[in-house]
């Protein structure tokens, strides 16, 4: 196919793409000019993305660049080199020095590869080749490229590391990048089909913020963020360092590589995830990012993404109209503010959201989190939330909102040794006035005083000399605290694999691993733990993890300053997250006292009474709201927990897969 007559096809077809199904025909044909030919190549790629079912889920320049080549009979013996056969290049090594040991996939464009550096003791990379087919199209070269520039510009933890760059013997360019041991935020995603853990939602919105900043500060803008484009890498000790991919459809800002690249007016990305600016080919920056980046925070909190259209004019009208299903309606509990957060990301207009995406993601993350502070490395400007419709998508509408829960195996009667381990602001000065009479005016007060003082004297004289009642002083509110933190231990084919580790309960943990609750508080009181179970033909089950016989002699009653562990417990079952309530009182509290001797009777420490367990969920439920204020401390990996009154209610939700 002539590379013209190509690129004008698919200027066509992108410019029709954001229009509803009734305007295509009509648009199409106007812009073809009489061209039979061009309008049925145009008419059939519109008529493919309708009829595949996961072409809003796709990225919308690989897509129509497979669809393109795939309907042009020129390319059918290159792209089938590229299909058919074992792949030449495992087995070589490329320039003498990386060994490309398997393949890890294939996309429209090029194909990505794991290999080993002989030059850094052997270590880890990804080597990422154009196909064949791919060398055929000046656009695609360019992007390549400019995918090239856009690594090279940014150096942020946040953002893969360009290793490397060269060509193969047949001339096709490779770039050479950091290897990341992790897992998708898309994987992380599945795994709580309801929504993530809030902690950990927020630790992930802070660092993708800090790390889309740096990229806009370079002046790039992604384009194609979404989950699959963000990888969680594994740290020491349980931690995860956000890795933002694939700026292969990047705008490139001032480029070097290619100044005159007709981009623009082009639309570029996956259709679920981009800015109404962005869908319509319209001029993006980093607003149009950080819209991108509201889809990814809305899906993370609730496990769906805000907009599921059945087609791409169905989305464009959503757009318009705006959010319809709020985020509290899938998830209540979340905080009202972290919902307004996330609807500013979402406005349609782009003057409307956040202009820098490190203020959006420290914001929500410091939302999400209860802590006090709000970020000062931004300067914030307020803007007006567009109005959303309350009415519930019908995509969305019968959806759960209870988070989901896997099995956890606990074993409570286990010996766990010990009971106790051992803007400033300047006064502005009042305009001078004209002073009338000082010396009347302030006899005038001090007489009135003198009035005042008399009348209290008398009206009160019972009062101030003991014949009367005596007032009683206002008593500051009373506060319950707690600070908790979880020493996890590493399994590997049932047995410890290297030290425990503190962690605040951030991570996502993954099945076999064994931990244990530290709490303490600086009061004395009643404490109680219960792990609530998934349900099961519409009963919740609870067991109780602290006390238990063996752990502080079976009583919930701590001294103050007493620190407590209980037993060893295990992720196991499904992946999800599971809930554990923890109950903090001034006073015994009846219901759980009860709950607790009806667990001992059983072995595993299961609340067995139907009636029971019903309670208990009563009392959770009764007593879940407000939340207590909440606020961890990264430097000890605790958390520490404050409620106004007698009774502290918290629950924490542990991410295990």
């Amino acid at each position: 196919m002539n590379p013209q007559l190509w690129h004008r096809i698919g200027e066509i077809y992108h410019s029709a793409l954001p229009l509803r199904q009734s305007e295509r025909t009509a648009f199409v044909t106007d812009a073809c000019s009489g061209d039979f030919a061009l309008q049925q190549e145009v008419e059939s790629l519109l008529k493919a993305d309708e009829s595949s079912g996961n072409f809003l889920e796709t990225g919308v320049f690989e897509t129509g660049l497979r669809i393109l080549m795939d309907n042009s009979k020129s390319f059918e013996t290159v792209a089938s080199s590229d299909q058919q056969g074992p792949d030449k290049l495992v087995g070589t090594t490329l320039d003498g020095r990386y060994l490309v040991e398997s393949k890890l996939g294939q996309g429209g464009v090029g194909a990505v590869y794991l290999a080993r550096d002989h030059k850094l003791h052997d270590k880890r990379v990804v080597v990422k080749v154009l196909l064949d087919k791919s060398l055929r199209d000046s656009l695609v070269l360019v992007k390549f490229q400019q995918e090239r520039e856009a690594l090279a510009r940014v150096d942020h933890p946040g953002v893969v590391g360009i290793i490397d760059t060269g060509e193969l013997p047949d001339g096709k360019p490779y770039i050479v990048m950091q290897y990341i041991e992790g897992m998708s935020l898309r994987d992380v995603i599945k795994a709580a089909p309801e929504g993530m853990n809030l902690e950990h939602a927020a630790e992930i919105t802070k660092q993708i913020g800090a790390a889309l900043s740096a990229v806009h500060e370079k002046k790039i803008y992604h384009r194609d963020l979404k989950p699959e484009n963000i990888m969680l890498q594994r740290l020491a000790r349980g931690g995860e360092q956000v890795k933002i991919l694939d700026f292969g459809v990047a705008k490139v800002k001032d480029s070097v590589v290619a100044l005159s690249v007709i981009t623009s007016g082009a639309t570029l990305g996956t259709v679920l995830y981009m800015s109404p600016e962005q869908f319509q080919g319209l001029k993006v920056n980093a607003a149009s990012d950080v819209y991108s980046f509201g889809v990814i925070a809305y899906e993370m909190i609730t496990g769906r993404r805000p907009f599921n259209p059945d087609t791409v004019g169905h989305l464009a009208e959503m757009h318009r109209q705006g959010v319809r299903a709020k985020p509290t309606d899938l998830r209540p509990r979340l905080p009202e503010e972290a919902e307004t957060i996330i609807l500013k990301a979402l406005a349609f207009e782009p003057h409307a959201r956040y202009q820098n995406a490190g203020e959006f993601g420290d914001e929500l993350a410091r939302a999400l989190t209860n802590e006090e502070e709000a970020p000062k490395q931004y300067r914030k400007t307020e803007v007006a939330v567009p109005p959303t419709q309350l009415s519930v998508d019908p995509h969305l509408a019968g959806l759960a909102t209870n988070p989901p829960q896997g099995d956890t195996l606990v074993t409570p009667f286990e010996p766990a040794g010990p009971d106790t381990v051992g803007q400033s602001v300047m006064p502005i000065e009042p305009e001078p006035h004209q002073r009338r009479w000082p010396v009347v005016a302030g006899l005038l007060v001090l007489v009135a005083a003198l009035f005042f003082g008399a009348y209290l004297i008398i009206s009160k004289r019972q009062t101030l000399f003991g014949n009367g009642p005596k007032t009683t002083p206002l008593t500051p509110a009373v506060q319950r605290s707690l600070v908790y933190s979880l020493t996890v231990q590493k399994m590997r084919d049932g047995k410890p694999f290297k030290e425990p580790f503190e962690s605040s309960g951030q991570e996502v943990f993954e099945n076999g691993y064994k931990f244990r609750l530290n709490l303490s508080s600086p009061q004395s009181g009643y404490l109680y733990v219960f792990n609530e179970g998934a349900p099961e033909r519409d009963n919740t089950d609870f067991t109780i993890i602290y006390p238990t016989p063996l752990t502080n002699k079976g009583s919930a009653k701590l001294d103050a300053n007493q620190t407590v562990q209980t037993n060893w417990n295990r992720f196991s079952g499904e992946t999800g997250t599971e809930h554990f309530w923890i109950i903090w009182s001034a006073t015994a509290v009846t219901q759980l006292e009860s709950a607790r001797d009806d667990a001992f009777k059983n072995k595993e420490g299961a609340i067995t009474d139907a009636a029971m367990v019903r309670n208990v969920k009563d009392f959770f439920a009764k007593h879940s709201d407000p939340k207590p204020e909440t606020k961890k401390d990264t430097v000890k990996q605790q958390t520490d927990v404050r409620a106004n009154g007698d009774l502290l209610v918290k629950l924490l939700e542990l991410e295990h897969r």
